[in-house]
């Protein structure tokens, strides 16, 4: 029996194992960032439950899942935009599909309609499995009683390689049209799982992205979408510069 005020150490020791997302691995678009954002024991809580009730998936479809744990309006008709990250992929994933003058409806249809569904276009993954509001604030110490989740320095150290690894293993087994990499915080990470696949030497653009293409997948690295002083152009730019890789003949074959 697991007290109301502690994880259930089981599952939580099995999401960070098994647990990397959302969409579909077939999908062209692939977006990786840093960890999800989550909010208190409660609301953290109910996701790992609801994660393990949904026959704990290594992706889940972004929609079904959400509507599990409480957030189905964010994928329903009238659906608010208020995730930053969300409207940031879906304007990159428009403008590499040769849509300009994108607009907030074209977005909120997207959003409700295709990112991140288990047979669309989209697959968006997580560098580190846990949700945390903020780099600074770590509850799993306090509510949980593994060793390797005491504090964040800990937890990276146990997960951080063996996740690198499987990524760069699903990118090479499914080969996407692009992966795009959010957070350059995180910069040596998507580094070391580029470099396990062939044939990846980024450039740096005007913008200051940094961009290549291999065989068979184009790859950027990008600022974080909240980071300070980031544009909605900024990351049109990036759709549009992954459209025109994805168009040239690779430097590879």
């Amino acid at each position: 029996m697991f007290s109301q005020d502690f994880f259930n150490d089981e599952l939580l020791e099995k999401i960070v194992d098994a647990f990397y997302g959302y969409g579909n691995y077939q999908g062209n678009y692939w977006f990786i960032g840093m960890e999800e954002a989550g909010g208190d024991f409660n609301e953290i809580n109910n996701r790992i439950k609801k994660w393990s009730e949904r026959e704990q998936k290594e992706i889940e479809d972004i929609a079904e899942y959400h509507e599990a744990i409480g957030y189905g309006a964010s994928f329903k008709p009238g659906a608010k935009l208020d995730v930053p990250v969300w409207r940031t992929l879906i304007r990159i994933i428009l403008s590499a599909k040769g849509k300009d003058n994108i607009d907030l409806e074209d977005i909120r249809k997207y959003q409700i309609e295709e990112l991140g569904r288990k047979d669309k276009e989209t697959c968006l993954l997580e560098l580190l499995p846990l949700p945390s509001p903020s780099l600074k604030h770590w509850i799993y110490g306090e509510y949980s009683k593994l060793t390797f989740l005491s504090n964040r320095d800990t937890y990276e150290n146990y997960c951080l390689e063996k996740r690198i690894n499987h990524i760069s293993q699903r990118i090479k087994e499914h080969q996407p049209k692009a992966v795009v990499f959010y957070g350059v915080g995180y910069e040596p990470s998507w580094r070391r799982i580029t470099e396990k696949i062939k044939d990846v030497e980024f450039s740096r653009t005007s913008e200051g992205f940094l961009i290549c293409r291999n065989s068979q997948t184009v790859f950027v690295i990008t600022k974080h979408p909240v980071s300070i002083g980031v544009t909605s152009e900024y990351f049109h730019n990036i759709g549009r510069s992954i459209a025109t890789k994805i168009g040239e003949k690779p430097l590879f074959a």
